[in-house]
């Protein structure tokens, strides 16, 4: 993959469905100057590569009234039990339908995961089963509701150098010299 490539993601992350030509005039405001069919040719290599899996809808989450999100951050015991123990918690949180984002940390918790429940009901049912099931791994697990002010948003996992210079050229004030 190269910046093309790149920049494609980086737009198609943002709208899907948008057409070669809107790709075409994203990327000449990068200053890449490449025709409609090889833009589609790049997404179908990136499709059978398997960088693109699929496409997706955006939602807006404010419009769905009622969904409860909890960030849980969890520490773990040391035991040699441990990583037989996270073969499980990975199953549980990679099948779950309410599961958002999970992932190991490096610092001061061990792992994150992110959750959308559909009630305050659900979420505390959910924490509680969690918890049955996991407790025994669990040195500390702390659960937080999260209200969200901005959309989630895959685009933040593909944009390029270039747009983080443009967006920081119109946010530095003069003096920062960024």
């Amino acid at each position: 993959m190269d910046a093309v490539d790149h920049t494609i993601l980086s737009a198609l992350s943002q709208d899907a469905r948008q057409g070669t030509f809107a790709i075409w005039d994203y990327l000449r405001g990068f200053g890449h100057n490449i025709s409609q069919d090889e833009i589609e040719a790049r997404i179908k290599q990136m499709e059978v590569g398997g960088v693109i899996r699929g496409y997706t809808i955006s939602v807006d989450t404010k419009k769905i009234p009622g969904r409860i999100i909890h960030i849980d951050l969890m520490t773990f015991r040391i035991s040699q039990a441990l990583p037989k123990r996270l073969v499980g918690l990975k199953k549980y949180l990679n099948e779950a339908p309410f599961v958002i984002y999970s992932g190991k940390t490096l610092g001061g918790y061990d792992w994150i995961t992110v959750k959308s429940f559909l009630s305050k009901d659900i979420a505390y049912e959910e924490n509680d089963v969690f918890r049955n099931l996991f407790g025994d791994i669990l040195q500390t697990y702390e659960v937080y509701d999260f209200v969200p002010q901005t959309d989630a948003s895959m685009y933040a996992l593909v944009y390029t150098q270039a747009e983080y210079r443009k967006f920081m050229q119109e946010w530095t004030p003069p003096f920062l010299g960024i």
